[in-house]
């Protein structure tokens, strides 16, 4: 595989998971089982695990 074959499969790869974090922070009640303060919890590490995958993005966007 070429480099520019595999900067595209990354990009492709990191772009859905991106893609389905968005996805997943739209469902208004997403913890329906759990305890209030869990769910801000986890809302909180949800939000985080977007930026970084939407900073890798940029980075392979950039790179490209």
């Amino acid at each position: 595989m070429t480099e520019k074959e595999i900067k595209e499969r990354a990009s492709d790869k990191i772009y859905a998971k991106y893609l389905n974090l968005m996805q997943e922070s739209l469902d208004p009640d997403p913890c329906w089982s759990i305890d209030k303060d869990r769910v801000k919890e986890l809302r909180i590490a949800h939000d985080k695990e977007i930026e970084v995958y939407s900073y890798i993005l940029s980075l392979i966007e950039k790179d490209r």
